[in-house]
């Protein structure tokens, strides 16, 4: 498995989609403060993206993605110096058809409960904007998700929201993919010529009694050059990464599977229930009773 599929895998990144309508005559919007990676879709028409921290405008067409990989304040608006109230236009639904006059969004925010996530996102920059135009050549797998979303969005058919959704997941992982950088961060760090082995060993083994000292030992280096190159290139300290890999791993099991709190302690490198509970609730901010109270009831209810 490449770690691109081990960080989805464990990430329980999960898209919601809040809106999905058309907005006609003098509008603009702000839809950051939910502190989770925030995406809007045109799905038809045209609109004004302005970053107030940077005073840029930018043209977005029909089948333009922006994606704000860390939550940065925003507007969206008709016109392009726009006076409107922010978030005050009322948007129109899909009932009588596509309003041609209008301009048709699709936003969401992808939430999750990964301590990773965030040291990723850090090294993105504020806003990713992918230009539907720009996607030339041979149809790829963008290509044909983007159509599918819109064809989606324009029905307001049973499910279409949760399938919107999944496919807004889809879209994410490509853009991650695209996107990352290859100088620092995790990705960086899995495909350095030092640092590989150690993150191959972290993540194929959460559940060994990792210290510096043995994690420098499998990239052949000293204790004090692995730190430091490590803290260099991923930006946080080795046992830092051990544990919120851990932990992210123990969120997945006790919310995927039906494993007590004290298997998910062992299976990630605890000695008792007790110490893992306080690191838990201390990186997460929930307990793993919490997390897996929530599998406990959904299997109740099926």
């Amino acid at each position: 498995m490449d770690v691109l599929n081990q960080l989805f895998s464990t990430f329980k990144v999960s898209a919601n989609i809040f809106h999905n309508g058309q907005y006609c005559g003098s509008w603009a919007i702000n839809t950051s403060g939910t502190h989770y990676i925030n995406f809007h879709v045109v799905s038809h028409g045209n609109c004004y993206l302005t970053l107030p921290s940077k005073k840029e405008i930018t043209k977005l067409s029909q089948g333009d993605i922006v994606l704000f990989p860390n939550d940065t304040e925003h507007v969206i608006s008709g016109d392009a110096y726009s006076s409107s109230a922010v978030n005050s236009a009322q948007s129109q639904d899909y009932i009588n058809g596509v309003d041609a006059t209008a301009t048709g969004l699709v936003c969401g925010y992808f939430s999750h409960n990964h301590p990773l996530v965030s040291s990723i996102t850090a090294h993105l920059p504020q806003a990713i904007i992918i230009k539907k135009q720009t996607l030339s050549g041979s149809p790829t797998g963008l290509h044909f998700l983007l159509d599918a979303l819109l064809e989606e969005s324009r029905h307001a058919n049973k499910g279409s929201k949760l399938i919107m959704g999944r496919i807004a997941e889809a879209i994410l992982a490509i853009i991650f993919r695209q996107h990352l950088p290859i100088h620092n961060g995790v990705l960086a760090a899995t495909s350095h010529p030092k640092l590989s082995a150690a993150m191959q060993a972290i993540h194929s083994t959460p559940n060994k009694k990792w210290t510096i000292e043995l994690l420098a030992q499998q990239c052949f280096m000293s204790r004090a050059g692995f730190n430091e190159l490590f803290k260099s290139v991923v930006q946080q300290s080795p046992m830092e990464y051990v544990t919120q890999w851990r932990l992210g791993m123990a969120y997945s099991m006790l919310a995927d599977e039906n494993v007590s709190t004290l298997h998910a302690a062992l299976a990630c490198g605890y000695d008792n229930e007790s110490s893992f509970s306080k690191a838990f609730k201390r990186v997460l901010g929930v307990s793993p009773g919490a997390v897996r109270s929530q599998k406990i009831n959904i299997l109740a209810k099926t």
